[in-house]
């Protein structure tokens, strides 16, 4: 995570209380990025397939790119309009595994926004059981 520019020491549960059904844990980037407001969060949900979630994550405000091979397996790659976040989707059994990276600094293009989702979905698909 250290050659990605994510400072571990940030990580945090994305639980509110004990018990909930949210898994998953958000960071903060560092140095610089990490004042521009960039994060990245790695949730798993259940989810019976990518199709499923690009039916129900369909509107005006949803674009979904065209999907891309990691190490062998389907990528769903999301925006939203403002540009400003970036997700993929990655299936895991009867689950999705999704990483969101999001930045405040509203000069930072949705492609660089992408670019590092893609790169932290990299670094963790093969933690992700097929």
């Amino acid at each position: 995570m250290d050659r990605l520019g994510v400072d571990l020491t940030t990580v945090k549960d994305i639980a509110g209380t004990d018990g909930q059904t949210s898994r998953g844990c958000t960071w903060k980037y560092s140095g610089v990025d990490r004042d521009h407001g960039w994060s990245v969060t790695q949730v798993v949900g259940n989810s019976p397939s990518l199709a499923t979630d690009k039916q129900k994550r369909r509107s005006v405000s949803d674009q979904w790119r065209s999907d891309v091979t990691i190490d062998g397996r389907l990528v769903g790659l999301h925006t939203t309009t403002y540009g400003r976040a970036c997700d993929t989707y990655v299936q895991s059994g009867q689950a999705a595994v999704s990483t969101f990276v999001s930045v405040i600094d509203r000069g930072i293009g949705t492609d660089e926004v992408c670019e590092r989702a893609l790169a932290f979905t990299r670094a963790t698909i093969g933690q992700m059981p097929p």
